[in-house]
């Protein structure tokens, strides 16, 4: 807090005449200046200086004082802290019935983690094995269709061998036939 001091060269008539240009200007509606001090009630810079500066900070204390809450009488401290034990007590209460369902309440998330945690796990356990299984018949599904395709060319390869037959049986039959029905005509006519 600012001291107030007062200068030995500062007279208190001075000061009196000083702080009622302050109210006289202020009732005006006007800044209480130095000028306008020097305005209302004349006299040196050097010495209104030094007095206005002294009236400023009492004013100014005195506003501080003013507005400061007076002191508290002991009674009624006393019941505000009965009540301030009284609350604290209650919202300490209150704090550890919410750590406890706090603590529950991490309890029931981590048994969910773990639950969800152990189905990941068994859900990509058995996708590896799915992966594995797909591998596998990825692998027969090949080596059937190379089996269909080594099977197709041997069934073309039968397929023609039973062409080539067939046009040999025909080519003999086209040759035996005219010699069969001649021979059996001839044996006919012999007969």
């Amino acid at each position: 807090m600012p001291t107030t001091s007062k200068p030995a060269n500062t007279p208190m008539a001075l000061l009196k005449k000083v702080e009622k240009a302050f109210e006289t200007l202020e009732k005006a509606g006007r800044k209480p200046t130095v000028e306008g001090i020097r305005g209302e009630i004349g006299g040196s810079y050097t010495k209104l200086c030094p007095a206005v500066r002294i009236v400023r900070e009492r004013r100014a204390e005195d506003r501080r004082q003013a507005e400061a809450a007076p002191e508290m009488p002991d009674e009624v401290r006393e019941i505000f802290e009965t009540a301030w034990v009284q609350a604290h007590r209650v919202a300490d209460e209150h704090n550890v019935a919410a750590r406890k369902s706090f603590a529950e309440e991490i309890a029931r998330k981590e048994t969910e983690i773990e639950e969800r945690e152990a189905a990941l796990f068994n859900l990509e356990a058995e996708n590896e094995k799915l992966e594995r299984d797909l591998g596998a018949a990825q692998k027969i599904a090949h080596e059937a269709e190379l089996r269909a395709t080594k099977l197709e060319g041997l069934l073309g390869q039968r397929e023609r061998d039973v062409e080539i037959a067939n046009a040999k049986l025909e080519e003999r039959d086209a040759i035996l036939t005219p010699l069969f029905f001649n021979n059996f005509k001839a044996n006919e006519r012999a007969e």
